[in-house]
């Protein structure tokens, strides 16, 4: 096992401050990795702050290593805990390595075609695409992104959700039960810990708040339970930040570029007289399609 239970036995430890300049891992990283359990600074009883033993400082240089070849956090945890080898750990994700270089090879080699024809006539493009369209090639271009886009959208989906309770919710027994019930339906370990009319629970351990929120549907008043992860860093996926920020940008704007492309050209070939108008009517409807889209992913019956 990696990491030794014995604390008191470790000497010269260090505050947040001198283990960030050890590790080269910022504070705001270290209260992350404490807070998903992957090391457990001991508290100073004077103060309450954090000392960071010669064992943790190990385990920060390890989680940076590890972090620094993609290894999921998951697995960090398991190899910090012993329930995995570092050889297992690293051998898995040499394995990964290897075939996200094999998706990679067909884009590498496309691009080599293209620097050898910089001026490339409608044949040579025609060709290029075809062979871009095979199957065997589209899965390695486009595979590891979609594999990744899938773990964004996860992540993003379990920071905010919404659902409609079963019964009428008039007090805080009532909406506990209405949480309590959701857990129940969803097959997560749900746990109430603060009740109220805006309660606090958690998920496998990720905490939450949740609020009533009513919107009128039709003729009626539909109430949507919205609940929002406290700590939503906890929730953010393995991908690496930068592709992370662009897969966000497409998963919650595909609607509106969507919408934009559609009705641009009636836009442009309407009457100019009448563009203001046409404008405007596209821009209420684009409002009303990201509503719909919004209520469309978080709603859960």
């Amino acid at each position: 096992m990696l990491r030794v239970q014995n604390r008191e036995q470790e000497a010269n430890s260090m505050n947040a401050k001198q283990t960030e300049a050890a590790t080269g891992i910022s504070r705001r990283n270290l209260r992350f990795y404490e807070d998903q359990g992957l090391i457990h600074p001991h508290r100073n009883p004077g103060n309450d702050y954090r000392d960071y033993s010669e064992q943790d400082i190990r385990d920060l240089k390890l989680i940076r290593t590890l972090r620094m070849l993609d290894v999921p956090l998951e697995e960090i945890g398991a190899c910090l805990e012993g329930k995995t080898t570092l050889a297992q750990v690293s051998t898995a994700q040499q394995f990964r390595l290897e075939q996200r270089q094999k998706e990679l090879e067909a884009a590498i080699r496309f691009c080599r075609e293209l620097q050898s024809a910089p001026r490339p006539d409608e044949e040579f493009l025609d060709g290029l695409l075809n062979r871009m369209d095979a199957p065997e090639n589209r899965a390695g271009l486009f595979g590891e992104w979609t594999r990744d886009y899938k773990k964004v959208a996860k992540a993003e989906a379990k920071k905010v959700f919404t659902f409609t309770p079963d019964d009428p919710v008039t007090n805080p027994a009532e909406l506990t039960l209405a949480l309590c019930r959701y857990g129940e339906q969803q097959g997560v370990n749900l746990v109430v810990t603060k009740e109220s009319m805006a309660p606090e629970f958690e998920i496998d351990g990720i905490p939450y708040t949740a609020q009533l929120v009513w919107r009128r549907m039709g003729p009626g008043i539909l109430l949507i339970v919205r609940c929002t992860a406290l700590h939503p860093e906890q929730l953010e996926s393995d991908v690496p930040k930068a592709r992370s920020r662009w897969m966000k940008l497409v998963h919650y704007g595909w609607p509106v570029a969507l919408f934009v492309l559609l009705w641009a050209p009636r836009v442009i070939d309407a009457d100019p007289a009448n563009r203001p108008e046409v404008a405007v009517a596209g821009a209420t409807l684009a409002v009303t399609i990201v509503s719909m889209y919004w209520v469309f992913r978080h709603f859960k019956s």
